[in-house]
Formats: structure tokens, C-alpha cells, sequence
């Protein structure tokens, strides 16, 4: 990535200082060298790689070297110091080769210091084999024709730090500014791919199964070579070390954390499996880098190959992989508190689902939003799902291949196909508001914002039947840029709703400060697999007094049971969604469902409400009015009084006990007993669990042991009385 041309200054210089090693003067004498040295070419360089094999990093290189390989290397060698020879040389040819030779040695790791002191040996081993009495002027010339070769040489090595240095730049700002996992991956593999050390560059994972994945892959052939150890079993790679597919350099990088090097693959015992086809793809060496954290494990492999042995193992290239690693094992850290750990896709399916989102395949789903008081559908969510095949696939699946600019396409493309969608609706008679999900990506990208004006005014659509859930995530903090994001949408008149409240991600000071219209309840808090339901009605209900509290409309997503709706209706909620009312479907298909619908739910006003659900909400609302009276000691002594007395009378339709001759039948405490009398399940005659439940709640505190006791008890029989 670096220019030659940023150091063109000081290599003029060297022209105008040795213009005489390259006059035309000096041919006869290069001519006479160049000949006594072509009978002793192989001499010289096999005594020069003998003497070079003892160096440190040298002997690392040419030990895993192949035979052919290190042949092919001398026979190199004996054309470049012939070249250096020659009476032909020129200035501009000779830098030319010389930066040529010196990023090659650059790339395959050969320090600078080695490289100094190969230029000595070399040197040596020419005056050796060339008498110097006869040929002094020529040595001469010749020995500063190599200074002037490690000069530039070394330019070279500066250029390819430089190109170092400024990848890292600009991988710095990928690590903070990628928005999503596969952002990250793609931006980073695409700056390393054009990095003149790295003939192809991959990203990738294990699956569920243990089988490595590539996710991302750029450079040179990389993508075939990719498909080819993807597409059979002997090939793939994998996590289990007791497997030949397993001991390649990205599976043990996963297991141990630790960065593995292949200095040669044609020698490398280990890469056996992939041997050919590496070769066939240029690739002689390669780096697997386990992207973490200090002390965390690998959440990813990048893999960069080599178009030349060395494994990327000079002091400089250990400093640029440690810094690779650390950035992008934050970056992904960073990403993952964020959007959560995600889903492994091979880069194949990546390619092809990228291709879909980008066609007809990707289609909307339509979800009905039912009113809680009046039973009608008056607004359906828009939810993406991708065609693959005779497959539909849903967001949870196609989401983690997706960029930045995937997100917006699939907004954009959302957002007319739902407003066209609503004016054929009307077309029918059917005045459907639609709902549709907006990125938080959304509130620093204006692009969105310029696309919904577009969306309205090109489908003719009033902006008020236009809700935008905003989901709640980290990345959306409560400052004064997303204010001023909600603000701009909202002056366009569309109604905006923070979506997934309680997700984890939630804040009550952003609830209080952000413009929601509307607040949808996460479907984890009102999910009944896994936590009792008198726990779930308890948050609803408090989410719903919140919201309400605020001025905002609620609804409760994710409701998959019909008798929870009733019990919803009673804690107050605007609207449910979910599979108890149905799922997401086809626009024809929502059509003739809202034609057909059954009355299954039917949660308008007036109708009976009845199941345990239902009386479980009136305990939460029964207990609510305990506890603003046990906030109020006249009202609490009062209420004690009318249960202590030891009279029975009829207090309000139900049995307690109540002072002879009192006005208790028709005071406002008659109803806290005749509706606690509502919760119980039909025929319930144990007076005693009432007694006692009523007793300790007024004489004891809604927070005591005792009542917690009780209440459990009534709990446990509304329960056993629906089962």
C-alpha cells in the first residue's frame, strides 16, 4: 500500500552520487567480471547459502524449505548476482530489482540485521572466487553496487512497514466503527487483501459440530480455494485434534488460543490435507491468528497465506499480527455485547443469501396487532423473510450474514413493499396502519430518514399509519443526537415505538426521555416456558402502569397462550401480538384471515372473562389497592376493624364478618372483601385458606412471611382449580 514514489528523493540521490557503476565507460569492466563470475555462479551461491543457513532466522527459512524449492531459491539467486554483474545494468533497473528482492525478503521474514549481514557474506564469498589482483577495479564497483542494493532493499522494507502501518490505521477504524460481525469481517479481510504481504486472507469459525467455517475471504485465489476445502469431508477443516483435519494450523489456533505459523506448506507434515490445493492457489505459507481477548477464548480464526515460505515470522510481522489480534479481538468483544454472539455461516451461503436479499426472494411477512379493548386488528407489523429455495427463512437466520448496507436495503425495500401493501388494503376496504422495524444504525444514518420521506410521498401514505419500532440496544443511548434522530422522525408525523422493552438492553431514563409513542413489551418477559405465570402477569402489569404512567401506549408482544389475552385486557394493556392470535403470514394470506378470523379471543368489553389467567390479574389488581391501603393507617384500621369484628354479616354479596347495624354493606371498603371474593376459583369452599389470607394481608402487611405464605396458597388452588 505504500508508494515507491515516497522515497524517490533519496534514491535520486544515490543516482547522482554512483551515476559512474552504470556509464558506459565502465562496461569493459563489468564485461570481464561478469564473465570469470558466470563460471564460478554456483560456487559462490552454494558457499553462500552454506554460510547463510547459520543465521537465526536464515536457518528457519531454508530448513523447511523443500529441495526443489531451495534449488528454484539459488538458481534465483545466481540470475540476480549475474544481473548485478552486468555491464547492462542500469540505474532504474537496478533499484527496480533491488526493491523487487527486497520486499520479497521483507515478506518471507528475513530480519534487517540478517539481511545486512548476508550482504557481507556475500561479498566475501564473491572475492573468494574471483581474484581480486585482476579484477580489483571491478570488485570495486561490483561491492558498491551491492550498498547500493541493501540501500535499496531497505527502502523496501520501509515501504512494506509503512503498508503495515497503515492498514492498522485503517483495521483501527474498522474495530470501532463496524456495526455488525459481518461488517467487521468483510471490511477486514478486504484491507488485508490488498496488502502486498498477503496472497489471500479468510475469516472464519467452527460450527455447532465442531467443523471449521469460513465466513469472509479476499485476495488472490482465495475464494476457490475456500469452495474446495468446504465442499468434501477430507478436506473440511476441524476443532477435534485426534483428526489429520484438525491439526492444520486454524484448528490448533482454536484450540490453544495461540497463533500457529506454517514457515512452508510444501513441507509442513500438518498441512497434508490441503497441501495441493494450497499449491495450486500460489499459497506457500500461512499464519492462523486466534482473535481474542487476553485470557478469553478464540471467538474467530483469521488465516492470512503467503505467496512465499516464511509464515509472516519477522520481528515486524509478530508486531503487526499482536497488533491484529488485539484490534480485532476488541472489535468483536465489542460487537458481541452489543448484537450477541452470532450464528456461524459459511461464506458460500453467505454469498447466496447476500445475492437473495438483494432480489424478489426477499418478501414481507404480515403480523397482526390486536386492540385489547375493542377485539379489533387495527395495525399489522411488517417482518421480513428471505426465499431460498422452498425455503423461508427468518430473520434470526439471515440477520448474522448481513452488512450495514444489507440493513438499510432491507428497510428501504420493507418499507415500500409494506406501504404498497396497505394501499391495496384499502383498495379492499381494510384501513390497516403498518408497523415496521427501524435499526438504531438508523439514528446516526441519514440515509433513513431521507428514505422514509421518500417511502410516504411515493406511496401517497398519511405519515400517523406509519409506526417505527425502534429496537433497544446499547448502542442506543439516551444523549442528544438520538433524541434529535427520534425528533427529526417524529416531526414527519409517523408514530415511533421502542421495541423489545425489558430485553435487557432497556433504561428507564431513556424511556422517560426518548418521544415513544408506543412501548411493545419483549416476548421474553411474557414467555411461559420458562418462569410461572403469576411472575409474568406481575410484569406486565408493572411495565403497563409504567408506560402508561408516561404517556405511552403499550403492547405485549410474543403472547402464544389464548387465556392470557383476557387477563391482559384486565391489567390494562392497548394491544397483544402473537402466535395466540396468529402468525406472521403472506399479504394474500392476512387478507382472507382477517376476512375468516375466528373469535377465539375475544377481549372487547363486556364479555365474561374467565381461567386462572384471569384471576390471577385480578389478584395483582386486588394487591395493588392493598398496598395504597397499607400506605393509609386510618384506611388500614378501618379495613382491620371490619375484619376482626366477630358479627357475621353480608358485606357487599359475600359472607364476613362486619359490626351489627354498621354501614359496612354499603361503604366503599364492602367491595375490597366482595372482590377478593371474585379471585377465588368457582366452589371453592375452604373458608379458612380465605380467612387466613385476608387476615394476614390486612394484620400483617402484603410484605410479610405470613402473607407470602398464604398467598401462595391461593395461587397454588387458582392453579389446581384450571388444570
Amino acid at each position: 500500500m505504500a508508494n515507491p514514489a515516497q522515497s524517490s528523493g533519496a534514491s535520486n540521490h544515490w543516482m547522482d552520487d554512483d551515476v559512474d557503476l552504470y556509464d558506459q565507460k565502465r562496461q569493459s569492466v563489468f564485461a570481464s567480471l561478469l564473465s570469470v563470475m558466470t563460471g564460478h555462479a554456483a560456487e559462490i551461491v552454494d558457499a553462500f547459502y552454506l554460510k547463510l543457513a547459520v543465521l537465526p532466522k536464515s536457518k528457519a527459512i531454508l530448513e523447511a524449505l523443500s529441495p526443489d524449492e531451495l534449488e528454484h531459491l539459488k538458481a534465483k539467486q545466481r540470475d540476480t548476482l549475474l544481473t548485478m554483474a552486468s555491464p547492462d545494468l542500469s540505474a532504474h533497473a537496478h533499484r527496480e530489482m533491488a526493491l523487487r528482492v527486497g520486499r520479497v525478503h521483507a515478506i518471507i521474514g528475513l530480519d534487517r540485521e540478517e539481511l545486512v549481514r548476508s550482504r557481507i557474506i556475500l561479498a566475501t564469498e564473491i572475492r573468494r572466487s574471483v581474484d581480486p589482483v585482476q579484477h580489483n577495479e571491478a570488485l570495486s564497483l561490483l561491492a558498491r553496487r551491492l550498498t547500493r542494493d541493501l540501500a535499496f532493499q531497505t527502502e523496501a522494507y520501509q515501504q512494506i512497514q509503512a503498508s503495515r502501518q497503515q492498514v492498522l490505521m485503517a483495521l483501527t477504524n474498522v474495530a470501532w466503527e463496524a456495526e455488525t460481525y459481518t461488517d467487521l469481517i468483510g471490511l477486514t479481510v478486504n484491507l488485508l487483501g490488498r496488502h502486498e504481504e498477503v496472497a489471500g486472507c479468510s475469516v472464519g469459525r467452527p460450527d455447532s459440530q465442531g467443523v471449521f467455517r469460513f465466513e469472509s475471504a479476499s485476495g488472490g485465489a482465495i475464494r476457490a480455494y475456500v469452495a474446495h476445502v468446504e465442499a468434501g469431508s477430507e478436506q473440511q477443516i476441524t476443532t477435534d485434534a485426534m483428526q489429520p483435519q484438525g491439526q492444520g494450523p486454524a484448528g490448533r489456533a482454536w484450540r490453544s488460543g495461540e497463533v500457529h505459523r506454517v514457515v512452508d506448506i510444501a513441507t509442513d507434515p500438518s498441512m497434508e490435507p490441503w497441501r495441493e490445493r494450497a499449491a495450486m492457489a500460489g499459497f506457500r505459507s500461512s499464519i492462523a491468528i486466534p482473535l481474542r481477548q487476553p485470557g478469553k477464548p478464540a471467538k474467530a480464526i483469521l488465516s492470512l497465506y503467503s505467496a512465499y515460505p516464511g509464515g509472516y515470522s519477522s520481528e515486524d510481522q509478530s508486531a503487526f499480527i499482536a497488533m491484529l489480534q488485539s484490534l480485532l479481538g476488541l472489535a468483536i468483544d465489542r460487537i458481541e455485547n452489543s448484537e450477541g454472539h452470532t450464528r456461524t455461516v459459511p461464506y458460500t451461503q453467505r454469498q447466496r443469501w447476500t445475492e437473495l436479499l438483494h432480489s424478489e426472494a426477499l418478501v414481507m411477512y404480515y403480523q397482526p396487532l390486536l386492540d385489547i379493548r375493542t377485539g379489533e386488528v387495527t395495525k399489522i407489523e411488517v417482518l421480513a423473510r428471505l426465499r431460498d429455495g422452498d425455503r423461508v427463512l427468518s430473520p434470526a437466520v439471515f440477520f448474522p450474514v448481513m452488512s450495514s448496507n444489507d440493513f438499510f436495503h432491507l428497510y428501504v425495500s420493507g418499507l415500500n413493499q409494506a406501504l404498497a401493501q396497505r394501499n391495496a388494503w384499502l383498495r379492499d376496504d381494510l384501513d390497516l396502519a403498518v408497523a415496521i422495524n427501524l435499526p438504531p444504525a438508523a439514528l446516526s444514518d441519514l440515509r433513513y430518514f431521507t428514505a422514509t420521506q421518500q417511502a410516504l410521498a411515493q406511496h401517497g401514505c398519511a405519515p400517523h399509519v406509519l409506526t417505527l419500532e425502534v429496537l433497544e440496544t446499547d448502542d442506543l443511548p439516551a444523549n442528544s443526537d438520538v433524541l434529535q434522530a427520534l425528533n427529526r422522525f417524529k416531526a414527519l408525523g409517523v408514530i415511533l415505538a421502542e421495541d423489545d422493552l425489558g430485553s435487557g438492553h432497556s433504561s428507564l431514563n431513556r424511556l422517560r426521555q426518548l418521544p415513544f409513542d408506543w412501548i411493545k413489551i419483549d416476548r421474553n418477559i411474557t414467555n411461559l416456558a420458562d418462569q410461572d405465570a403469576n411472575s409474568v402477569l406481575r410484569f406486565i402489569y408493572q411495565l403497563t402502569r409504567l408506560g402508561h404512567s408516561l404517556g405511552k401506549s403499550v403492547v405485549v408482544e410474543g403472547i402464544e397462550h389464548v387465556d392470557l389475552l383476557d387477563a391482559i385486557g384486565i391489567l390494562g394493556a392497548d394491544a397483544v401480538q402473537g402466535y395466540a392470535i396468529a402468525e406472521p403470514m403472506p399479504a394474500a394470506q392476512l387478507t382472507n384471515w382477517l376476512a375468516t378470523r375466528p373469535r377465539t379471543a375475544d377481549t372487547s368489553a363486556g364479555h365474561p372473562r374467565k381461567g386462572a389467567f384471569v384471576k390471577l390479574a385480578q389478584l395483582l389488581i386486588w394487591e395493588e389497592r392493598l398496598h395504597l391501603v397499607s400506605e393509609d393507617p386510618l384506611a388500614l384500621t378501618r379495613l382491620a376493624d371490619i375484619g376482626n369484628t366477630p358479627s357475621a354479616s353480608n358485606v357487599g354479596g359475600a359472607v364476613w364478618e362486619a359490626p351489627l347495624a354498621s354501614a359496612c354493606q354499603v361503604c366503599p371498603f364492602s367491595t375490597f372483601f366482595s372482590d377478593m371474593d371474585s379471585i377465588f376459583p368457582a366452589g371453592f369452599g375452604d373458608e379458612s385458606v380465605k380467612r387466613a389470607f385476608v387476615h394476614t394481608a390486612i394484620n400483617e402487611g402484603p410484605r410479610s412471611e405470613a402473607y407470602l405464605a398464604a398467598r401462595e396458597a391461593i395461587v397454588e388452588a387458582i392453579l389446581a382449580a384450571s388444570a
